[in-house]
């Protein structure tokens, strides 16, 4: 009896004996499939738990220092040259050994962009360039291979050694070549440590729980809400694009537990005109299931009038598709709504006609998750 347990929901397989892997394969293939489960199997990948990249000259030290501490050190003239032989044969190989299991250990730190969530393979495209991020990690997997590569090559040669002085200089080049190889890493190496120390930053955004989104203009007072419903501390102040990445809180509504995703603001303008600050905001609304707090300023405090506020949010409207959206009306103690035109409310009540039709369109598409954020709202 095999239960696995998918997003909190329990598939229960009954295995007969003689059918059992068939018969697991076939369940297995069918969860696989489907579209509605593959998120929920993709790694979840903890970025604070990989280990630094060293430049290349520290790399060759360490594995060259290794390769010295923990292989024999002396040779003797007297020794039979098949002994000779084995002893440089030990060296190379070791080294090698040494450098495939280093490599190893950074490519297999490092996210693939194919495996993870595609919020956060389109956050490391915004982030880092996904390009040159999979270039670097490619030169690298190049790299190792070449060096496997080189130690069969040099093996095979020390077989046919015929003096100690020739041995000596065949384990020298073989080590030569594999740190002049890895000198030629440098630039991928600093770039990929460069990396690992943003992501190590990132804050651990759980893309399939629970989730509250607030957007909107800069300066419109996104991160004092998200200061109030969570414990989180997020710096306020009186310009724009005070928040310049993603922050994460949590709270605790009916028991259960809400992540709240402070974003950074957003200017009208054309997709690709928008900078790396504003993509992050654009990726998580793209790729986040989440309830959406569109908040609006209607003391224009923060530089933008009503109207261009309303038309950002026409603007972005396609990224609200299938997500309880709610528009708030912030700093009525500065300007209440009495004090508005017509026109501008006008432009108030049609955002809320819109996020109404958004919210009643998506909520036959969206889990109970999304529409109890929608009940808590």
């Amino acid at each position: 009896f095999c239960l696995l347990n998918i997003r909190k929901t329990g598939l229960a397989f009954w295995l007969p004996p003689g059918r059992s892997e068939g018969l697991l394969f076939a369940c297995l293939l069918r969860v696989v499939v489907s579209p509605r489960w593959v998120l929920s199997i993709m790694p979840a990948y903890n970025f604070k738990s990989m280990q630094v990249v060293p430049p290349a000259k520290d790399f060759i030290d360490i594995v060259l220092s290794k390769t010295q501490r923990q292989t024999p050190t002396v040779v003797h003239n007297g020794w039979a040259i098949q002994r000779i032989r084995q002893f440089y044969m030990r060296k190379v190989k070791f080294t090698a050994q040494n450098w495939n299991e280093k490599l190893t250990q950074i490519l297999d730190d490092f996210p693939k962009v194919e495996d993870i969530h595609p919020f956060y393979s389109d956050l490391l495209n915004v982030l880092y360039d996904k390009d040159h991020y999979k270039l670097a990690l490619g030169q690298l997997n190049t790299a190792r291979n070449l060096i496997d590569k080189l130690s069969q090559d040099y093996v095979r040669l020390l077989k046919y050694g015929d003096s100690l002085y020739r041995c000596k200089e065949l384990k020298r080049a073989a080590l030569g070549r594999m740190c002049t190889l890895m000198k030629g890493q440098d630039a991928s190496l600093k770039y990929l440590e460069q990396v690992r120390q943003h992501m190590s930053r990132l804050p651990g955004i759980d893309p399939n729980a629970r989730s509250l989104l607030l957007c909107g203009y800069p300066n419109v007072g996104k991160s004092s809400m998200m200061n109030i419903l969570t414990r989180a501390d997020v710096e306020v102040q009186p310009y724009a694009f005070t928040t310049k990445s993603l922050y994460v809180g949590h709270m605790d509504y009916r028991y259960m537990r809400w992540q709240v995703l402070d974003t950074p603001g957003i200017l009208d303008r054309p997709l690709e005109e928008r900078n790396t600050i504003e993509m992050q905001s654009i990726t998580a609304l793209a790729h986040l299931r989440c309830a959406v707090l569109y908040l609006v300023d209607i003391s224009e405090q923060c530089g933008y009038s009503l109207a261009q506020q309303a038309a950002l949010f026409h603007s972005i409207k396609p990224l609200f598709a299938n997500k309880p959206l709610l528009v708030l009306v912030n700093k009525t103690d500065v300007r209440p709504l009495e004090a508005l035109s017509p026109e501008e409310t006008a432009l108030l009540q049609g955002m809320g006609d819109e996020a109404r039709r958004i919210s009643s369109g998506g909520a036959a598409a969206v889990d109970g998750g999304d529409a109890e954020g929608s009940a808590l709202l």
